[in-house]
């Protein structure tokens, strides 16, 4: 802040400078430092004076280019880049996107003369453009003009990889982004992990400096592996990212704790993806914690945060059965996110729709059904107005909350409005599957099987059979392609579709039954081999170490043994390797009534060890 107090005070006495004399360099001096000033503003999220500096410095740069010809040409192009960063948080997105164009239109004319200096600009320039057409939900541009800039970046890379590597890695990391918001899951993840290795490659070299743009490519390749349903590796990618914003926060704790924070959040949600909802419970509460004490000392810079995570804390709180506190949490988010919806509509309506649909739902797990009605109801209502000024960005959001919707009033017994809103879930996402099928198509499927359950509802069983079909054709060759993504999609769309069938007194088509049980009993085969393996793997490093009670895999093991709901062959077989664990090596005694495989694995792992003496 005291940054900003000074340099608002040059600029005063710069301004009055100019009141007896109109010389080029006293207003190039003054624009100058605008720049700073405003630079100084963002960095404090002091948005209005940022943005008012940036104008007038513009202004200035543009009077100044009318007669010194493109002198200042550059500058404009830089200062515009910046205006478009600010719009951009102050939730104007259509100006933002005006001034972006702006940029890259004139760094464009500055490298048709000199292609040399300024393509690596024009890349830059096209980066952003693609963030804030995505960001408008203009899709298909914003992924021609991300690819434009990883085509440039990799021509100059090619070049001369010193100097431009780690801008080909930035612009990789966003068309992973790109493609992701296209449903081209597996592009998208070989793009983000091109990003990766080039990160990892230049963090080598120089740690200080390229760490930071490591752990964030880490965060995206955990997210896109999410996607592609390999959650394991997606967790080891997001517990790298997480331990290497912690190595760079323990020098520097002001600039890398948000990125704790922000990759704690996102540890929170992998951990769940995997059934280890106590520690994402945890991970997700520290990244609260961190936020809240960042709001102390920056409210404006950190609340949007806190609620994105309260948001997630109510999600693990809900998952761990402790209903009202994630009920607490989730209330918490909605009224931080409607005061600044309040002040900043533009940037935080759309946030403060995703709270009241989480909201809706939290209310709803705790029997409030009326009240979690009309949390949902509103989540739609504000969705509605911001489809109809953006469609490409916020009717996949209405959808969503549409279908929420249509399961509500069919909870309460309102079935003909409940259809009238997962009808008008499913036309939506019929629309944006027709431009989008990648992206879209598993959404329709999804929304047909609601569909279907609340026709079964109404009785209207026919027409019930006819929806679950639909749903389950549509995703039967995206869960063959990819079944880590789909399976438990797959697994409901079946089970409704066999309701609807028997309930209608149809014949199943046995053929799409039988397709999609094969992929699943694949899929859950491939699923606990892979358990197995880790579970074996796991439990050979812990046995090397003096505590093995402190390696991750013991808690683990003793979660298992303790489950009541674990098969229990499962429950037996840790019960072994727990004894392994505490230097039990008797090789009958360890495979005493295990299947012959098991048996086999533990042979093979306590061949790893020397027998005690």
């Amino acid at each position: 802040m005291s940054d900003i107090l000074r340099l608002a005070k040059k600029v005063r006495k710069q301004r009055k400078s100019l009141s007896g004399s109109h010389s080029e360099e006293q207003y190039r001096l003054l624009a100058n430092d605008l720049q700073q000033l405003a630079v100084a503003a963002m960095e404090n999220e002091e948005l209005t004076c940022a943005l008012s500096a940036v104008g007038e410095s513009l202004t200035i740069y543009k009077r100044l280019c009318q007669t010194q010809s493109n002198a200042y040409l550059p500058i404009i192009a830089a200062s515009l880049n910046n205006q478009a960063r600010i719009l951009s948080k102050q939730g104007r997105r259509e100006e933002a996107l005006a001034a972006t164009q702006e940029a890259v239109d004139k760094y464009h004319a500055l490298a048709e003369k000199n292609p040399g200096a300024f393509l690596p600009d024009i890349a830059m320039s096209l980066n952003n453009l693609g963030n804030m057409l995505s960001e408008l939900g203009r899709r298909e541009e914003a992924f021609a003009a991300t690819e434009e800039a990883v085509y440039i970046r990799r021509e100059l890379a090619e070049k001369n990889p010193d100097a431009f590597l780690p801008d080909l890695a930035g612009s990789l990391n966003n068309l992973g982004n790109r493609l992701s918001e296209f449903g081209r899951r597996e592009e998208a993840l070989a793009a983000t992990k091109e990003a990766v290795d080039n990160y990892r490659k230049l963090a080598e070299k120089n740690p200080d400096a390229f760490l930071p743009y490591l752990a964030t490519g880490l965060n995206n390749l955990g997210n896109r592996l999410s996607e592609v349903g390999r959650r394991e590796e997606a967790l080891a990618a997001t517990e790298e990212a997480v331990d290497n914003y912690r190595k760079l926060a323990k020098k520097n704790p002001d600039a890398f704790l948000p990125d704790i924070a922000m990759s704690l959040n996102n540890l929170g949600k992998m951990l769940s993806e995997v059934g280890r909802r106590e520690e994402a419970l945890a991970a997700t509460e520290e990244a609260v914690y961190i936020r809240r004490e960042l709001a102390k000392k920056n409210p404006d810079a950190f609340l949007p945060d806190i609620a994105m995570s309260l948001n997630n804390l109510g999600n693990s709180l809900s998952e761990l059965g402790r209903r009202e506190e994630a009920l607490a949490a989730t209330k918490e988010a909605v009224d931080i996110r409607r005061e600044l919806a309040e002040k900043n509509p533009g940037a935080f309506l759309p946030y403060l729709a995703t709270s009241l649909n989480n909201l809706g739902k939290m209310l709803s797990e705790v029997g409030r059904r009326e009240e979690a009605l009309a949390a949902t109801k509103k989540a739609v209502d504000i969705r509605c107005k911001l489809a109809e000024k953006n469609p490409g960005a916020f009717l996949p959001d209405l959808a969503t909350s549409l279908n929420n919707v249509g399961a509500m009033l069919s909870e309460l017994g309102r079935h003909e409005e409940a259809l009238a809103a997962t009808k008008e879930a499913v036309d939506n996402y019929r629309r944006l599957a027709e431009k989008n099928p990648g992206a879209f198509l598993p959404d329709l499927a999804g929304s047909l099987g609601s569909l279907g359950s609340v026709l079964r509802g109404m009785e209207r069983h026919k027409e019930a059979a006819e929806s679950s079909t639909e749903g389950l054709q549509l995703l039967l060759p995206l869960l063959r392609k990819l079944p880590e993504a789909f399976s438990a999609l797959g697994a409901g769309l079946l089970q409704e579709y066999l309701s609807s069938v028997e309930a209608a007194g149809l014949e199943p088509d046995e053929e799409l039954a039988r397709s999609v049980r094969k992929v699943l009993a694949a899929h859950t085969s491939s699923k606990t081999l892979d358990f197995l393996n880790s579970l074996f793997r796991m439990t050979e490093e812990a046995a090397q170490l003096e505590e093995p009670s402190e390696h991750k895999v013991y808690k683990l093991l003793t979660s298992i043994r303790e489950d009541d709901d674990a098969p229990a062959e499962f429950r037996t077989l840790v019960e072994r390797l727990l004894q392994v664990l505490a230097g039990e090596r008797d090789r009958a005694k360890l495979t005493a009534g295990l299947p012959t495989e098991l048996g086999e694995e533990i042979n093979e792992l306590l061949s790893h060890f020397t027998p005690p003496s």
